[in-house]
């Protein structure tokens, strides 16, 4: 069975209290009503693409949380394993890949949710081939990325591995 890592944006959130520029101000940013619509459109998208994640990957910002939250109602399995980590929040790139590697071997599609310029950053370092990349993250979009050799039992690789050469781009949406 193919190993699937998925980069999940967070939706759309408010605007930080006027004035208010601190880190607390800014993980308590909730979603916008267009938010939730739109992090519901995503959860949709991915039970119709059969993209059920076995292990969720998650800032612990109100955001990222909410946007879960509304991802939930559409997926196929009742309760999704979820570690929320702090290491996520604006994170670079090298900090998401080595949160991935730690994923377990037995986690066969992951999805990440995060925020930007890290999401976008990471995408575009795993595949630098595709163009549609260039257009960067908006809010709630989404990257399916594919593992190569992950569908041969024989030379299954895992998450501890997982680079830019082993990750393919499949599909970018903005459900």
């Amino acid at each position: 069975m193919t190993r699937r890592l998925l980069l999940l944006r967070h939706a759309e959130a408010a605007n930080p209290p006027e004035g208010d520029f601190s880190e607390e101000a800014d993980r308590a940013r909730p979603l916008t009503a267009e938010g939730q619509r739109a992090a519901a459109r995503c959860g949709a998208w991915l039970r119709a693409q059969a993209l059920a994640p076995d292990l969720v990957l998650c800032s612990p910002a109100r955001r990222t949380r909410e946007t879960l939250a509304a991802l939930a109602p559409f997926q196929t399995t009742p309760a999704l394993r979820t570690l929320f980590c702090p290491d996520i929040y604006e994170a670079q790139p090298d900090a998401l890949l080595a949160r991935i590697r730690q994923a377990p071997a037995s986690a066969r599609t992951v999805l990440l949710i995060g925020h930007n310029p890290g999401i976008s950053a990471l995408a575009r370092w795993l595949d630098d081939q595709a163009p549609i990349l260039d257009q960067g993250f908006a809010t709630a979009s989404l990257a399916v990325f594919h593992m190569w050799g992950s569908e041969n039992a024989q030379s299954m690789p895992d998450w501890a591995s997982c680079d830019a050469k082993s990750l393919t781009l499949d599909t970018f949406a903005r459900p």
